[in-house]
């Protein structure tokens, strides 16, 4: 089966058993820390990735870390996904779902990219003029800074780039003058 079928497949299942549960949310910052613990925590990653420990012991290694923390569904879930040898997928899962999630709430993500930090105006400014686009969307936003990019923004909004750098005009310039 194609990876990225697999991924969406366990991810749809996940949110839907949330959503019936009525513990998406719940479930959503759940799978957002696993998230961080899969992208930041090279033993974390470690324990998933090692085909010497075995699935019982990850499950426990994982129960120690979050139980109390995470939901039950959540802990059941990351032990179905180990038991049925799919735990290298965890990440793509987490991402769809994070995914899913914010698409049935309609959350809008947004990334700034700036030569320098925003001032808080600047972000809540950019940050209206979206939800100004939906009444009915709320705004997820991130900062990036990249000093490449001299000066100006790039906007990044769900899957649409706006490219309003420094950088970006200058490389059209040196393109005409070619």
């Amino acid at each position: 089966m194609n990876n990225s079928k697999i991924s969406v497949r366990y991810a749809k299942a996940l949110l839907q058993t949330a959503i019936e549960k009525k513990i998406e949310t719940e479930v959503q910052g759940d799978v957002a820390v696993l998230l961080d613990c899969i992208n930041g925590a090279e033993d974390f990653k470690a324990v998933l990735d090692s085909p010497v420990i075995s699935p019982n012991d990850k499950i426990k290694i994982f129960n120690s870390m979050f139980e109390g923390k995470f939901q039950k569904l959540t802990l059941d879930f990351f032990a179905m996904t180990v038991k049925n040898k799919r735990e290298n997928f965890l990440k793509i899962i987490c991402m769809n779902y994070l995914g899913f999630y914010a698409q049935r709430k309609n959350i809008r993500k947004v990334v700034i990219t700036s030569a320098a930090k925003l001032d808080k105006d600047t972000a809540s400014k950019i940050s209206s003029l979206v939800k100004g686009q939906d009444e009915t969307s709320s705004v997820e936003l991130f900062e990036k800074t990249d000093e490449s990019i001299i000066g100006g923004l790039i906007v990044q909004i769900d899957d649409k780039v706006y490219d309003a750098s420094i950088r970006t005009q200058l490389k059209k310039v040196k393109e005409k003058l070619k």
